[in-house]
């Protein structure tokens, strides 16, 4: 057998073991966004925090400390440990339910009387156990009142 044939045969079982392992593991940061905000018949509101898992990885997130902001004034702070595992490239709702000051009314209720949309801001920290992640995260968007739901903010 000559040389670069069996330096071919040698390496063969390397190289076939290099392939084996499947795509590569990228971890990413998080995001989290409002998917909606509903007006309760008690007067409170309930956000729907979206977790967004952007790695190529399962990640468990075990600690969300964000401040909601609507329409310029922060309405809450959330701060749960929501033992959410989301699936790669995938996302999960975590719900949230809070008394709203009385700026955050006013300005949400104008919202709602003129058909206008309601600027928001998330901002804090998402922490996942697994792999081990603490990313810190802003995100402004707009949510806008939903024809023939009433109190339905997406």
């Amino acid at each position: 057998m000559t040389f670069p044939r069996l330096l071919a045969f040698l390496l063969l079982p390397a190289v076939l073991a290099a392939c084996a392992g499947g795509p590569p593991k990228r971890v990413f940061p998080p995001q989290a966004t409002l998917q909606e905000v509903r007006v309760q018949a008690d007067g409170q509101y309930a956000a729907s925090v979206r977790v967004q898992n952007f790695s190529t990885v399962p990640m468990t997130f075990n600690r969300l400390q964000l401040t909601l902001t609507l329409a310029g004034h922060e309405a809450t702070r959330i701060d749960m440990d929501p033992a959410l595992t989301v699936g790669p490239g995938s996302n999960e709702l975590v719900k949230h339910v809070f008394a709203p000051p009385p700026a955050v009314r006013a300005a949400v209720d104008a919202a709602f009387s003129g058909n206008r949309q309601v600027r928001y801001e998330l901002a804090g920290r998402i922490a996942s156990g697994d792999p081990g992640s603490d990313d810190e995260l802003t995100y402004k968007s707009a949510l806008d009142p939903v024809p023939g739901l009433p109190g339905v903010l997406r």
